[in-house]
């Protein structure tokens, strides 16, 4: 287990590596009033409105663990109380049919498979995480985002190649058409893909295009 204190981009680069995880959303000090617990996909502990949002500052801070049992004890010890289950990732996971996602909306994404738009939404995590802050290189690649979302690149090619079809991803690098992508492929999301997160709704097209150019010119070997 890990507390994430003042710690926004180490805490956001965590729990998108570590699409599997939980996260306790709680007070710096454990309250029985606020003990929540999320995966570590919930929006709700990592989508906001701004490009901005501060998740382990002022009162809040986030604990975050491979095992959820490892939260729920630790909460019980803090705060002498089971944290609560989100409703928006716990109900919804548990219903959601396996082959079609429901959990975005817009045009682009209404019709996306579960595997497609979990490669979809993983690119655009560390797409805006790598926008809002520019300390790190952007360097995600088909093999990594496989290691990150437990496949292997065979596994999901075909998720990669629709996401391209439909204008939703850009694959960079030497991609021989009718052969699988390789893992040191380069993987881009489009414009069309970043104006589906709420952060960049109101960006028009040409803005947009030059913040992905800056990725794509940090992917320059």
């Amino acid at each position: 287990m890990i507390l994430f204190l003042d710690e926004e981009r180490t805490y956001l680069h965590w729990i998108a590596h570590h699409r599997a995880g939980f996260v306790l959303d709680c007070y710096r000090k454990p309250t029985k009033s606020r003990l929540v617990l999320h995966r570590a996909t919930c929006p709700e502990i990592k989508a906001s409105a701004g490009k901005r949002t501060h998740w382990t500052t002022g009162r809040h801070m986030k604990a975050c663990a491979l095992e959820r049992e490892a939260l729920t004890a630790w909460a019980v010890e803090q705060a002498q109380a089971e944290p609560k289950l989100c409703p928006s990732c716990w109900e919804t996971s548990d219903s959601q049919d396996d082959s079609t996602d429901h959990s975005k909306g817009g045009e682009g994404a209404a019709h996306l498979s579960r595997l497609e738009s979990e490669v979809l939404t993983f690119v655009l995590e560390v797409a805006a995480l790598h926008l809002d802050d520019r300390d790190a290189s952007y360097r995600l690649t088909v093999g990594k985002t496989a290691q990150c979302l437990s496949k292997t690149p065979g596994q999901f090619n075909a998720a990669l190649g629709r996401l391209a079809e439909a204008g939703l991803l850009k694959l960079v690098g030497k991609i021989k058409p009718g052969e699988p992508a390789p893992p040191g492929g380069r993987l881009l999301p489009t414009v069309a893909a970043l104006k589906m997160l709420p952060a960049y709704e109101g960006f028009n097209d040409e803005a947009i295009e030059a913040e992905l150019a800056s990725l794509a010119d940090e992917q320059e070997p």
